[in-house]
């Protein structure tokens, strides 16, 4: 990049500047570093090239490429990017399905969508609602995101990751998805339409909880801290290392506070959005994991099997007994649906205070869908019976898009 000093550079320049700095390892221009600072698509641009090069030393570490690679598959992940619909690609040496998976990691490139999901749902862990469409995230090696409407998985991209994905969580905001990957320290930020991972934003200790409200995403970590994406971080707990299975808490924003559990210690955590301050910690006993805002207050789901209702006071107004250790919670209207991983959901009618539990596959994780149904996403059990499962308000199962 000789001849930039003294004058602005445009964008062809720097991404020239940033192939010569991933590829010979030359050292960033002063200018350059200072163009990336005011420019989002040149920075998503270094971050979309770091990853391939990470991907490559992950996926394939015992082999070197052949001279050249390294450089083809920079550029063919550049173009990808800017297309559509990119062409198959056909690796012409050793690392074949990894050197695909790589570049599909890194450009968000879409695949074709199917009815079966040998690639599109191979072990579903979180579901979100975009409103039309579903956004499903897979626990297997690839960290599948597959992106469902109607009956049929769309599109599906791989995240990829030091270690086989562990989704614990995933919110929506704006046009924009959220998913925590406690497995590899970090959130991904997703575009759903078309669908791409936008980026990764580190999160030291693993993302047990998240909510998203008034433009911030909030996070509870596994280790004990409580976040916004890109800002501050306060001490709630302190945590050590745990089994990632048992990586699990809610968070949610509600008329201007932020609610934490903090399952470890039986608490549901107050907190000013702005600041982070502690303003109150409600003692409730049990292992609170999962939160849900009504008109009323707050619903705490405890894993030991309640539902409990919190009043602005923290008293608690109301408690269902729900069988099993149930770990998630979605709310429509008055019906609480609640998913147990060892095998059901139960619904609670928070008005008449029936509770129904139906047995399930497997369920990780529940959300609302529009027009009052429900979508579980149930993971894999002994390789196999993974899918996303649509029940209506009676719990009478309306669809299924299987593995």
């Amino acid at each position: 990049m000789a001849g930039l000093g003294g004058r602005g550079v445009t964008c062809a320049e720097v991404r020239e500047a940033l192939e010569a700095h991933i590829l010979r390892r030359e050292p960033l221009p002063v200018e350059v570093a200072a163009h990336l600072e005011g420019c989002p698509d040149c920075a998503r641009e270094l971050a979309l090239l770091r990853s391939v090069e990470l991907a490559l030393l992950e996926e394939v570490p015992g082999q070197a490429p052949p001279p050249g690679v390294r450089a083809a598959i920079l550029s063919r992940a550049r173009q990808t990017r800017r297309r559509e619909r990119p062409p198959v690609l056909r690796p012409a040496w050793g690392l074949g399905l990894a050197a695909a998976l790589t570049v599909l990691l890194v450009t968000g490139a879409l695949l074709p969508g199917s009815r079966t999901s040998a690639g599109p749902l191979p072990d579903p862990a979180v579901v979100v609602s975009t409103g039309p469409d579903l956004i499903v995230a897979s626990n297997d090696r690839a960290g599948t995101v597959t992106l469902v409407r109607g009956d049929r998985a769309r599109a599906s991209v791989s995240t990829g990751g030091r270690q086989p994905a562990w989704f614990t969580e995933g919110v929506r905001l704006g046009n924009r998805i959220y998913l925590a990957d406690a497995a590899n320290d970090r959130v991904l930020e997703v575009q759903p339409d078309p669908l791409r991972v936008l980026r990764g934003i580190p999160v030291p200790g693993g993302v047990a909880g998240l909510a998203a409200g008034e433009g911030a995403v909030y996070f509870k970590s596994a280790r004990g801290e409580v976040g916004r994406l890109g800002g501050t971080v306060v001490a709630l707990a302190d945590e050590g290392e745990m089994p990632l299975a048992d990586v699990m808490d809610g968070v949610l924003l509600r008329g201007g506070r932020l609610y934490v559990t903090h399952h470890l210690g039986g608490e549901v955590c107050v907190l000013d959005p702005v600041s982070l301050r502690v303003q109150a910690r409600w003692r409730v006993g049990g292992a609170p994991v999962a939160l849900a805002g009504t008109r009323d207050g707050v619903l705490v789901l405890d894993l030991g099997g309640r539902l409990l209702r919190l009043d602005d006071s923290g008293r608690v107004s109301r408690e269902w007994a729900v069988p099993g250790t149930p770990d998630k919670l979605t709310l429509n209207g008055d019906l609480a649906l609640l998913s147990d991983r060892a095998g059901r959901v139960t619904r609670v009618n928070l008005e008449s205070g029936a509770v129904t539990p139906v047995p399930a596959r497997h369920p990780m994780d529940v959300t609302t869908l529009p027009g009052g149904t429900f979508a579980v996403a149930e993971g894999a059990v002994d390789g196999g019976g993974a899918g996303v499962r649509l029940l209506d308000a009676s719990l009478t199962t309306r669809g299924r898009l299987e593995d």
